[in-house]
């Protein structure tokens, strides 16, 4: 085949691929993403099925059309910097080139309000942006200084830069984006030590709470039981490969019930608790944390005794850990579960800090706080020292946090 030829082929390959991409962005503009089926997709393209599959893998997959792009200009930023600019700056004034281009083209901005309102598209560019993480992560461990916890903190400073859990405000992205930058560069300034406490420390019970009584127990040991039968398949056999019918029958119980004690579903059956219980717990941790200590300090206190944080766990503790390190599916339920918190803590951390209600930088810091756990999951280190070197990150900024 002739370079010629060859040309010719990259070309028509190029066009068939856009042809697909625009047909798509039009159909779900403007009916949802959610009521357009990829077969009028390919029928709007002028396509077959499979030839529509050769260029996109998923439906979400047709939305984004730049991933490798979107890993070179990373890459090329923190690597060809000029002399003088810092990893963050680089960073920084790469991501708000892209945020202002996106917020002055139309087309872009609808194309943000589709991802934005459609839950399955926000989490595929959420996972298409995290998969840059450990490419960049490399790149900014190699740029920095090289200090015992370099690797951790590079990691999480990738994650809170790529983070796209919540899209850039539209009307002014560089005040955002500078927001968020100052926080990783310089860490949390800890206002709240300057303001009384919102609310003062729990006093300790005078008596002790009543026992559960035959039902509290009863439903207690049913909720136990399938947590148990859950965990028992999940290890045995792998998450996909298990369904609710079966943990319920192992359990001794009905789905009926089974849903009735978990009602998020599948996913939730290996989580101890309830997310609006979780939400709480933060919420509590920072209202109710020590005289003189810091929201940071509180937080990173309370996710000490959590989840993969705890200190040598239980066998049936490691076995939930394990299937959850093990399984995408468990990982997003955790990690939708800590970030269900986002609001309530941020509104938190305003009160005790007295900063506006609609604070960014309060927002940013609650975010990337509550990303601690999934990291801890994924960075090859002790669980304990991951938390620790976050905090700091999050404390004094990068690179400080290693020099400090």
């Amino acid at each position: 085949m002739t370079e010629a030829t060859t040309g010719r082929r990259e070309r028509k390959k190029a066009r068939t691929r856009q042809a697909i991409a625009d047909a798509a962005l039009e159909l779900f503009l403007e009916h949802g993403f959610d009521r357009v089926a990829v077969k009028d997709v390919a029928e709007a393209a002028d396509v077959s099925m499979s030839g529509l599959f050769k260029h996109f893998p998923t439906k979400e997959s047709l939305v984004f059309d730049e991933e490798d792009d979107v890993q070179a200009g990373l890459i090329s930023a923190v690597r060809d910097r000029p002399r003088g600019v810092s990893v963050l700056e680089a960073l920084r004034d790469w991501l708000l080139a892209r945020a202002c281009a996106a917020t002055a083209d139309p087309d872009a901005v609808a194309f943000l309000g589709l991802v934005a309102r459609t839950p399955a598209l926000s989490d595929y560019a959420r996972r298409m942006w995290l998969r840059h993480e450990e490419k960049l992560a490399e790149e900014i461990r190699q740029a920095g200084p090289d200090a015992p916890g370099a690797g951790i903190a590079a990691r999480a400073l990738a994650r809170f830069v790529l983070d796209r859990t919540q899209p850039w405000q539209r009307d002014d992205p560089r005040a955002e984006i500078d927001t968020g930058f100052a926080l990783l560069a310089h860490g949390w300034p800890a206002p709240e030590r300057q303001v009384p406490p919102h609310h003062p420390p729990q006093a300790t019970p005078t008596s002790p709470a009543r026992p559960p009584g035959l039902r509290e127990r009863k439903k207690a040991a049913t909720r136990q039981a399938i947590t148990d039968a859950a965990l028992e398949l999940f290890a045995a056999r792998g998450y996909d490969d298990v369904g609710v019918r079966e943990i319920a029958e192992t359990a001794g119980t009905s789905i009926a019930t089974l849903f009735a004690y978990f009602p998020d579903g599948k996913a939730s059956l290996v989580f101890p608790g309830s997310r609006s219980q979780l939400v709480a717990d933060l919420v509590n941790a920072v209202h109710r944390r020590a005289p003189g200590q810091s929201v940071l300090e509180a937080l990173h206190d309370f996710m000490a005794g959590r989840g993969p944080f705890v200190p040598d766990p239980a066998p049936d503790q490691r076995r939930a850990l394990d299937v959850i390190q093990a399984t995408p599916e468990l990982r997003d339920y955790a990690l939708h579960s800590w970030a269900a918190a986002q609001q309530p803590l941020t509104t938190a951390i305003t009160q005790e800090a007295a900063l506006p209600a609609d604070d960014s930088s309060a927002r940013f810091l609650v975010r990337h706080v509550l990303q601690i756990p999934d990291l801890a999951n994924i960075i090859d280190a002790d669980t304990r020292h991951t938390l620790d070197v976050i905090t700091a990150l999050l404390e004094r900024g990068w690179p400080g946090c290693l020099t400090a």
